[in-house]
């Protein structure tokens, strides 16, 4: 008797939570679900404007960013290629950081960032067909690429009224590869606009741009202008963009061969963009640098100096 009616109990049981089960809708679950949603984003929200009070404050602010991207492909007998065989590898790496200071009173400023990428690649290739990637620096099977970008800004000012500053900016930049070969260093000095705490833009029409080591590269004075920008543009995604800039008052008739004013003028614009926490505090980035400087280009005998340049780097990204 005692077991048929433990037996009822749990067949009771067991009925009553399969209605319950059955009462739930997909509406309701996805009526749910999206309430859980517009609570995480209001969370995120208000973290971001907690974030951006923060930074916000007198004092010290830091940062440290990079992305990492690997790549690694290859072929073995596939026939529908020209060469059956070929292995190939790369890496990406990008570092931005930087250190801002902020007086109490809002009447100075001092802005420092530093911006590095590198992009390697390595492709083997069984040109003669017999099943081996031929060593050797004159090897035609063998293929290294590499490119480098290192830049270093640093940007200081006193409030002359409301957002607009009078203000000095020291620049560097060159390769990691071969460091200040070449190198170009810039002294400027004009007026910086403030308008929000994430927007700089600089105007200084009193710039001396130094080409490093000298011998092909010439050296200028003119006007460097610029803008840097950084915030969360949507929950858990940020945008970093900084442009710098050099404007030749005139060319060069010494050099061989002469080099005229839009020849000397140069700019650089980097962009970063970044999914916070995808896993573990670990996001995706995406960098991408690109470069006009004809000079350069002159110099490393390219046939087409004045084209725009491009490094970029995709992969996992991590925020210190």
């Amino acid at each position: 008797m005692k077991t048929n009616l433990f037996f009822i109990l749990v067949a009771l049981f067991v009925t009553t939570f399969s209605l319950q089960a059955q009462d739930e809708t997909l509406e309701e679950l996805q009526a749910m679900l999206a309430e859980k949603e517009g609570i995480k984003k209001t969370i995120d929200e208000e973290m971001a404007d907690l974030d951006k009070r923060i930074k916000a404050f007198p004092g010290w602010t830091k940062g440290l960013g990079g992305t990492l991207g690997l790549n690694f492909s290859g072929t073995n007998n596939w026939f529908a290629n020209d060469v059956a065989k070929v292995a190939a590898r790369g890496f990406g790496l990008s570092l931005s950081g930087y250190a801002n200071y902020n007086e109490a009173n809002a009447k100075y400023f001092w802005n420092n960032t530093l911006n590095v990428s590198v992009a390697n690649a390595n492709s083997k290739s069984d040109n003669d067909g017999d099943e081996k990637f031929d060593e050797g620096e004159n090897s035609n099977e063998n293929l290294t690429t590499s490119a480098s970008l290192f830049i270093i800004n640093s940007l200081g000012g006193y409030q002359l009224f409301s957002t607009v500053y009078a203000s000095a900016a020291a620049n560097y930049q060159t390769t990691v590869a071969n460091f200040n070969d070449p190198g170009q260093f810039t002294l400027s000095a004009g007026l910086t606009w403030k308008p929000i705490n994430d927007l700089v833009a600089y105007v200084h029409p009193l710039a001396f741009q130094k080409t490093f080591p000298g011998g092909d590269y010439s050296s200028a004075t003119g006007a460097v202008y610029g803008a840097t920008y950084a915030a969360e543009i949507y929950p858990g995604v940020k945008w970093t963009s900084a442009l710098d800039g050099f404007y030749s008052y005139g060319g060069d008739d010494e050099a061989t061969p002469a080099l005229t004013r839009s020849q000397l003028s140069n700019w650089t614009w980097q962009n970063g963009f970044s999914v916070a926490d995808v896993f573990k505090g670990i996001g995706l980035g995406l960098n991408v640098g690109l470069r006009k400087n004809e000079q350069l280009g002159l110099a490393k005998g390219s046939s087409d100096p004045g084209t725009i340049q491009m490094i970029y780097n995709l992969g996992l990204s991590y925020a210190l």
